[in-house]
């Protein structure tokens, strides 16, 4: 998988929502200007889009990213959110008006933000400012949890 492919995606949850909307591989690969043969590989798991075709794709199928990237909501870390709002790390870095390394030490949770911060992520990825304090805190809390586990090892 790329680097900009999305955790959590879920291939076959797009084949059966296609299915159930009844549109074709041909409708999603058009609608994400893409090939049919990205969109099959993507339903048979040989491959993920980024974030931004996958909401192309939901959209086409009336559909959130979420929908298409079932990650409980209590698990949901910064970049999931970015994910689910259909944005690269790229993308929202250029709109927050950083860089995305920063963007990326942040979703890491090796970056403190301030309140500030978080309302431009709260209202870039339209969640509220809470969640992107308690998706920040799980993210951080992984982190020093995979060091704890390095340095004990």
């Amino acid at each position: 998988m790329s680097r900009s492919a999305v955790r959590g995606f879920s291939a076959a949850r797009l084949r059966r929502y296609r299915q159930a909307r009844k549109a074709t591989i041909e409708d999603l690969a058009d609608a994400a200007g893409v090939s049919a043969q990205t969109v099959s590989a993507w339903e048979t798991g040989r491959a993920a889009p980024t974030p931004e075709l996958l909401a192309k794709v939901a959209a086409e199928l009336r559909l959130t990213v979420a929908d298409l990237v079932p990650i409980p909501s209590d698990q949901l870390g910064l970049s999931d959110l970015r994910v689910q709002a259909g944005m690269t790390q790229g993308r929202a870095a250029e709109a927050l008006g950083i860089s995305a390394t920063l963007l990326g030490r942040i979703e890491k949770g090796r970056k403190e933000f301030d309140d500030s911060r978080a309302q431009q992520l709260a209202d870039l990825y339209n969640v509220a400012k809470a969640l992107v304090g308690e998706a920040w805190q799980r993210d951080r809390d992984s982190r020093q949890a995979r060091a704890t586990r390095f340095r004990d090892s």
